[in-house]
């Protein structure tokens, strides 16, 4: 699990940059909104969810490695 983990990270990671460089957009109106948020008429916002779904899946592979990490039984008094 512990190897799992590690892989799902490494490659969500990686999926992360490519996400965030292919839906990069370039044109901004201000400095405020040159954010990751995107927003469209009527104030719908909405943001790029391939790059957040990477997140998403990236956090689950950081979970199971930690998960996976052997603890010392001892009892200290």
């Amino acid at each position: 699990m512990k190897k799992a983990g590690l892989t799902i990270m490494v490659l969500m990671a990686i999926l992360m940059i490519t996400f965030t460089i292919v839906f990069y957009h370039s044109t901004t109106d201000n400095v405020v909104d040159s954010g990751g948020f995107w927003a469209y008429m009527y104030g719908k916002v909405s943001v790029p969810w391939p790059t957040y779904s990477a997140g998403v899946v990236f956090l689950m592979g950081l979970t199971m490695y930690i998960s996976s990490w052997e603890q010392k039984a001892q009892r200290y008094n």
